[in-house]
């Protein structure tokens, strides 16, 4: 057989292999390149001095927006490629300017999405290689569309729920008029000297902020019943429809092709047959360049870390996988359920690995295993990320919640009771007036007027000790000093998710709600114990599932008042934050209900 053009293992590699080794390190080429063939990203290496494509790869996402490809092979340079996908020529010309600036190692982040054909957002992240191929700058070109069509979505619903507090009916104002007018009567109930003018005005105002309240859920009902959900989950695509470009690595759909038929002797050492050899040497060179960790289990028994602090290695379990690669303690159940999952169907997630936050994306793959890129995460208003969402149902739910602080008014019949309330009454209308502020600057631009703002931890307990005043429960708090732990994130959502998960247990019949916060590590963990009668074991897989599908059920809230949204907001709410994570159980003994949250502390 002729092994005249076969490539040393070495030569790869870089190091020296041995005959026993060798089998190996076959295995982590071919995984290098089964992954780099079969991802959902662009994957490509120009030379900045001409611009020409060297290499590409992968590209499942953009079969479809090359117009049938490019079967005379015209597209040979990185412009033209961009081109294609609808980026325009000022754009390419800046990308390639910044990519001839890079030092050699240093890696950059397109911050400002991409815009491409039909409306197509792209995020690209570069790296310029160094030793002997310094001209060369390696890219990966992601589709981020889908968190351009939930911003989109997100947007179109707070339209809907504006125009629905806006329209009057026929025998009141509109419901924005009727709290407006609720909100302006406050002052003259606060200056109120007489009993029986307070009583009568505090009367009138409780009964508009009932009217309120019961529009506010049945609105809630109907956009529920009417789009079950905005969280994105990835459709997954065929990895064998790839764009067709001239430089385009060949397809390799299956790691069981090749194995078993890969290695050649060369002067008595290992190597590779000639007709892979070259596409391995590049997929190898991409993947050791890379700025995003690549991991890849081709077959159910072996996952293989391709590059970052593990790379070369492969392990028998997932669990020995994420402690490789160096995903943080708090972090690990996250990510082990993340990667167990990704052969039944895609997923993208959010964890913290070696101290860096990171988005994970992942697919399964046509050999029977599944792949996964665990890609930096883009700045904050930056670009597209999963962070970066607004959940409309949960602001328009904690909205609704705010109005129980002004139900408070039913109560209130004396220039005393008027004293008592008047601090609570004056803090609930200016965070409705803020929530209302948000939900018009979601429906005018697609984000909130105040995008994000620094709260304590101990603002978050603050929220749970306020409801346990206000509906005469007894809320204790137990924390070890992590409560002055300050977040910049979206402003209220965690306040409101304290304040639904505490009035749920004590409208579901507890008597006292334990809140605590500790530190574990470098995670903040919290926990929401009642005392209630708990949950049958049906009910208990009923929330779980919800959890776990982000799907919105109508009978997961048992009161005439709920919505069954509440919950769902809440753990939408912490998906936001680093390794944020929601659960529920029973409490201790089968009494109660014990929800935890944890999360990433803040660098």
């Amino acid at each position: 057989m002729n092994t005249s053009n076969a490539v040393k293992l070495e030569d790869i590699v870089g190091h020296p292999v041995s005959v026993e080794e060798s089998w190996d390190v076959a295995d982590y080429l071919l995984a290098c390149l089964t992954h780099v063939t079969n991802a959902r990203p662009l994957f490509g290496v120009f030379c900045t001095e001409t611009g020409r494509l060297i290499w590409t790869a992968g590209g499942a996402e953009f079969h479809g927006l090359l117009d049938g490809g490019d079967p005379d092979g015209a597209i040979t340079d990185f412009e033209p490629l961009m081109a294609a996908f609808g980026i325009a020529s000022g754009v390419s010309s800046l990308i390639v300017q910044d990519a001839s600036q890079l030092s050699p190692g240093a890696a950059m982040t397109i911050l400002k999405p991409l815009s491409g054909t039909d409306g197509k957002r792209f995020r690209m992240v570069l790296r310029r290689r160094d030793g002997g191929r310094q001209d060369q700058v390696q890219f990966s070109l992601f589709d981020v569309t889908a968190f351009q069509d939930v911003a989109r979505r997100t947007r179109t619903l707070a339209q809907a729920l504006v125009k629905g507090l806006d329209v009057p009916t026929s025998d009141h104002p509109s419901t924005r008029a009727l709290l407006d007018s609720v909100i302006e009567d406050l002052p003259r109930l606060f200056a109120g000297q007489g009993d029986s003018e307070i009583s009568r005005l505090s009367a009138d105002m409780s009964g508009r902020v009932t009217t309120v309240a019961e529009r506010m859920v049945a609105m809630l009902r109907t956009f529920e019943m009417g789009d079950a959900s905005d969280h994105w989950r990835p459709i997954d695509l065929n990895p064998s429809l790839r764009p067709i470009i001239s430089a385009h690595n060949a397809p390799i759909n299956d790691w069981h092709e090749l194995h078993g038929e890969v290695l050649r002797t060369v002067d008595g050492a290992p190597a590779l047959i000639p007709d892979i050899s070259e596409q391995v040497i590049h997929a190898h060179s991409f993947v050791t360049n890379a700025a995003s960790t690549m991991l890849i289990a081709p077959t159910e028994d072996r996952f293989f870390a391709l590059n970052g602090p593990a790379a070369e290695r492969h392990f028998t379990t997932v669990e020995d996988l994420v402690r490789a690669i160096g995903v943080e303690e708090n972090s690990t159940r996250t990510a082990v359920e993340f990667f167990s999952n990704l052969k039944n169907e895609p997923a993208l997630s959010l964890f913290a690995v070696g101290g860096e936050n990171v988005e994970a994306w992942g697919r399964p793959g046509l050999y029977g295993g599944w792949q996964a890129m665990l890609v930096p995460v883009p700045a904050h208003g930056a670009g597209q990320s999963m962070q970066d969402g607004v959940d409309v149902r949960g602001l328009f739910h904690g909205l609704k919640n705010l109005l129980l602080h002004l139900q408070v008014l039913y109560v209130v019949q004396t220039r005393a009771d008027v004293d008592q309330v008047q601090a609570g009454l004056s803090e609930a209308a200016r965070k409705i007036t803020e929530r209302l502020a948000d939900l018009d600057a979601i429906a005018q631009t697609g984000h909130r007027a105040r995008l994000h703002q620094a709260e304590t931890v101990a603002q978050w307990l603050a929220a749970a000790k306020r409801v346990g005043e206000e509906l005469k429960g007894e809320v204790e708090i137990q924390c070890d000093g992590i409560d002055r732990t300050v977040y910049t994130r979206a402003p209220s959502e965690m306040e409101d998710t304290m304040e639904e998960l505490t009035r749920n247990a004590f409208l579901n019949g507890a008597r006292k709600v334990s809140v605590s916060a500790v530190g574990r590590g470098d995670h903040l963990c919290m926990t929401v114990l009642d005392d209630g009668p708990g949950m049958s074991a049906a009910k208990l897989e009923q929330v779980r599932r919800v959890l776990k599908n982000r799907a919105y059920d109508p009978d997961l809230s048992t009161r005439a008042d709920g919505t069954g949204n509440g919950l769902l907001a809440a753990a939408n709410a912490v998906s936001r934050f680093v390794d944020g994570r929601l659960s529920v159980d029973v409490g201790p003994g089968g009494r109660g209900v014990e929800i935890g949250i944890s999360m990433k502390l803040p660098a």
